[in-house]
């Protein structure tokens, strides 16, 4: 990979720091800042230039909701991690058009239907 990922990170303080020690590990990754929630994240981004987030938590927390990143940056993948469990979830958005047919064809396509 010519090109370096960039990865904003979200989360406790602890839990963040130790992600990014593991990250660092990596050649092809750069830490390209870091928050502690997501509404934090929306107000650091604009000096930033992730390629992605990472919201992580851990368990005995309930997680932030990734509702912030996803509306302000909706092109931008999102991976949450629960660090006390073996568990990933890569959250992609894509913003459509108000009209009913441009719904239902983002209906069709995420659910695999073939149109009659």
């Amino acid at each position: 990979m010519d090109e370096v990922c960039r990865v904003f990170l979200i989360g406790e303080s602890l839990l963040i720091d130790v992600l990014a020690q593991l990250l660092a590990e990596e050649s092809w990754l750069e830490v390209e800042g870091t928050a502690l929630s997501p509404h934090v994240a929306v107000a650091a981004v604009p000096q930033a230039r992730p390629h992605l987030f990472i919201l992580a938590h851990a368990g005995n927390h309930p997680p932030h909701s990734p509702d912030p990143i996803l509306d302000h940056y909706p092109g931008i993948p999102l991976i949450t991690v629960d660090l006390n469990r073996d568990y990933v979830q890569i959250i992609t958005s894509r913003r459509v058009g108000a009209r009913r047919t441009d719904l239902l064809a983002a209906i069709k396509e995420l659910s695999g239907a073939s149109a009659e």
